[in-house]
């Protein structure tokens, strides 16, 4: 952690890596800025810890520690203690791990019973610890608008479906399905 007199050393963000699309860029500097609480342009441990346990508390502190210390070392490419906009955008364009995988632990965040469906009341108190807060109607109109078998749930396939529309240049805020915000 670098420090002059107690206070953050400044420094300027990296620029996301060129080979972004100007839609992706976006969407990276949007979710970037939801870590990055104070908007000093990087994100300490503490901001990606308190992300990390709103979406998922961890079963203890300390594992949750060292969850944030793995995540730490995973994105902190130049090893001062933070997280810049480069760091963060350079870890999205190389994918982080397999794409299946991190649509699966996304998808297993909402469902939080494990039955395989995120249900509408599943949904809203995800998005809720998140700070998404949306009304039941809200929940019920996102899961309708993905839900291709009427079983009133989002399953995976359907989810993964969801998740992938960027193709069709309407990408979801990532990690908020369908990409609605407590705004709209």
């Amino acid at each position: 952690m670098s420090t002059t007199n107690g206070q953050k050393q400044a420094q300027k963000p990296q620029a996301p890596p060129a080979s972004l699309s100007a839609g992706h860029d976006a969407e990276i500097k949007k979710v970037f800025s939801r870590f990055d609480a104070d908007g000093d342009g990087r994100i300490s441990p503490s901001e990606l810890a308190a992300v990390s346990h709103a979406i998922a508390p961890p079963p203890s502190e300390s594992a949750g520690g060292r969850e944030v210390g793995v995540m730490m070392e995973e994105l902190d490419a130049d090893r001062d203690g933070y997280v810049d906009l480069g760091e963060f955008a350079a870890f999205h364009a190389r994918g982080g791990r397999d794409q299946d995988a991190e649509l699966r632990d996304a998808f297993d965040v909402y469902d939080i019973n494990g039955d395989g469906r995120i249900s509408v009341a599943e949904l809203s108190k995800v998005l809720g610890r998140i700070g998404e807060g949306c009304s039941t109607e809200e929940c019920e109109r996102m899961v309708a608008s993905v839900d291709v078998d009427g079983d009133g749930c989002v399953g995976f396939e359907e989810f993964k479906k969801m998740m992938s529309t960027d193709a069709a240049g309407a990408q979801p805020e990532a990690g908020v399905p369908n990409g609605k915000t407590k705004e709209e």
